[in-house]
């Protein structure tokens, strides 16, 4: 059951206390649209095992996502949590929902109360500084039920720190092809599934698959697909 930190002993759900929608630059007395997008994790033969979902804007902001600061970043997790898991209908189940966070979010917000763990996989950004208590708080969501993902794996000092944690890492192309194979054996340390991402045609598929990848995202299986769950506040879709 979602929202359960929302809903009170008669089922009412307090709104004002949930995840809000958000916008970068947003003219002057509109609301918020519910904006979210989707795309599809595959396995090699095309059979859907997740979906990622995806910060969107009616007027975006002229940066990608990744070069905002963290406070930013965090108000487009808000709003994704806001979009997909508070509105009508449900644009998820029954696959896990992967869902991009910060470290400053997780430390500093009840995500078990904005996510059920049995649907959402935290997928952790690249940006993110790993420490004591950041660990502690993976750990403790891990045993909550969350599956863990790392993003845009390069092997990084932080990234290795989170490996022993992860149930997924998924590593881009891109990447795969400027730093080498040795960043698949890398990933597999611990034994966590595997996301080849920016999968965008059948040479890179034949190569990810005789990598090892497990799961698949990208152009040559979907493109990322936005909803518009509206621009009110709704009732939550799944209490």
């Amino acid at each position: 059951m979602l929202y359960r930190g929302f809903v009170d002993s008669l089922g009412n759900v307090n709104l004002h206390a949930a995840p809000q929608l958000w916008q970068t630059t947003l003219p002057s007395g509109l609301p918020p649209r519910a904006l979210v997008g989707r795309q599809g994790i595959f396995t090699r033969d095309g059979d859907p095992r997740g979906h990622e979902l995806l910060y969107r804007a009616e007027h975006p902001a002229p940066t990608s996502v990744d070069r905002w600061s963290a406070e930013d970043q965090d108000r487009a997790t808000e709003h994704v949590i806001a979009a997909t898991f508070f509105r009508h209908p449900d644009i998820t189940a029954p696959l896990p929902a992967f869902v991009n966070f910060t470290g400053t979010y997780l430390l500093s917000r009840a995500v078990e109360r904005e996510c059920d763990p049995g649907r959402v996989v935290i997928e952790i950004v690249e940006s993110v500084e790993v420490d004591a208590a950041l660990l502690e708080r993976i750990a403790s969501l891990k045993a909550q039920g969350f599956a863990i993902a790392i993003d845009d794996f390069v092997g990084s000092s932080c990234q290795m720190r989170l490996l022993p944690l992860a149930d997924y890492v998924k590593i881009d192309w891109r990447d795969l092809l400027r730093v080498g194979a040795g960043l698949v054996d890398a990933a597999r340390a611990y034994g966590a599934l595997l996301v080849a991402e920016r999968v965008e045609d059948d040479a890179i598929l034949a190569e990810c698959i005789r990598l090892g990848f497990d799961l698949y995202q990208g152009w040559h299986f979907e493109r990322a697909v936005t909803f518009d769950r509206g621009d009110r506040d709704l009732a939550p879709a799944l209490v």
